[in-house]
């Protein structure tokens, strides 16, 4: 078992907004001043960042970035950054009442659905993760990020009877979903979206508590690995800008792919190059802000933000995570997985 935490989520506060956006593309600050502009707060209540010991911003603590909040702006809020706080209540209460459906007839793929709707987090208040573009959607692919998708879909294709997705090898299984790894940076999954961060003098460390990932990152620049050494999760090199922290991440591996059913997922991220920043805007709240580029994939960057909350009216965990022991995916469920496929083409074979 994994410890998982609830997330009130809130839209981003003024002050901690307003310092990022000098970090960010101008397409970007324009995107997310909007929203600033409607959650402003008094000067006399900003936030004091905390600082360590040896005089880093303090950024220490166990978190969950868990939203309600899609990741792309959906068509019916199309030209809105934004929702009322009549609509924030509204959608509150329709997702409080699709959870209990969803209890109530344990509707799920997997587990059971009480497992996931304690587990979701709150909208944010805005609608869209993605604030650069403007419209709060992903940017247009390339040509080769077209050509890749055409052809995961089409060998998806051929994978599936009726409403089975069959797996013929390790390769139609992700390294998530083999327990290898999960691809990032992390922004939207269904459970377990705990974050633990840990300073020690020149590093910042974060642990995920889903696949139990860890990244050490140092502070004291040195260059970025050799870019001829790839690794699942990149290499990435930190600095203070101010309160901020600043990640340049990089050296991304082609074998790491999202899972398909990820918000910008399917893709191979030997290209990705990611910034990251990271500030306290007040005692329970991390504002993260993250642009991703791969001029391979899509024709411009993209930024997303997403807060990292520390507090829950309704829950108070231990100040630690718990591991995600996933270990299930490695051998019984593959060997069971392709001998299920190959009895499902043979029988389709014997129809025939």
């Amino acid at each position: 078992m994994m410890h998982r935490f609830l997330a009130r989520m809130s839209a981003l506060p003024a002050a901690a907004a307003l310092m990022l956006l000098a970090q960010m593309p101008a397409a970007g600050q324009q995107a997310a001043t909007r929203a600033t502009q409607k959650t402003a707060a008094p000067a006399s209540s900003r936030f004091v960042v905390p600082h360590t010991a040896w005089g880093d911003p303090d950024l220490q603590g166990v978190y969950t970035f868990a939203t309600l909040t899609p990741f792309q702006r959906p068509a019916a809020q199309a030209g809105k950054d934004v929702l009322t706080e009549e609509e924030q209540k509204a959608l509150e209460e329709q997702l409080k009442i699709k959870q209990e459906e969803n209890i109530a007839t344990n509707e799920h793929f997997s587990y059971n659905a009480l497992w996931f709707a304690s587990d979701q987090g709150r909208p944010t208040g805005r609608t869209s993760i993605i604030i650069d573009p403007e419209d709060g959607r992903l940017p247009p692919l390339t040509e080769r990020g077209q050509k890749l998708r055409a052809e995961a879909q089409a060998r998806a294709a051929t994978k599936r009877i009726g409403k089975d997705q069959l797996v013929d090898t390790w390769e139609d299984i992700s390294t998530y979903n083999r327990c290898l790894s999960r691809a990032m940076p992390r922004v939207t999954q269904e459970y377990n979206q705990g974050a633990q961060i840990l300073q020690t003098p020149g590093y910042v460390t974060i642990f995920y508590e889903s696949m139990h990932d860890v990244r050490v990152i140092p502070l004291n620049g040195r260059p970025h690995l050799d870019s001829a050494i790839r690794q699942w999760n990149g290499d990435a090199r930190g600095h203070w800008e101010g309160d901020i922290l600043v990640v340049d991440w990089t050296n991304f591996s082609d074998k790491q792919k999202s899972d398909g059913s990820a918000p910008f997922g399917g893709f191979p991220q030997g290209n990705l190059h990611v910034t990251e920043r990271f500030r306290k805007s007040n005692a329970n709240t991390l504002d993260y802000l993250v642009t991703v580029e791969d001029p391979t994939i899509w024709t411009r960057p993209f930024t997303f933000t997403l807060p990292w909350r520390a507090d829950d009216p309704t829950y108070r965990g231990p100040d630690d995570l718990f591991e995600y022991a996933c270990h299930e995916g490695n051998y019984r469920m593959l060997e069971n997985a392709i001998t299920a496929a190959k009895a499902v083409r043979a029988a389709q074979a014997g129809k025939k």
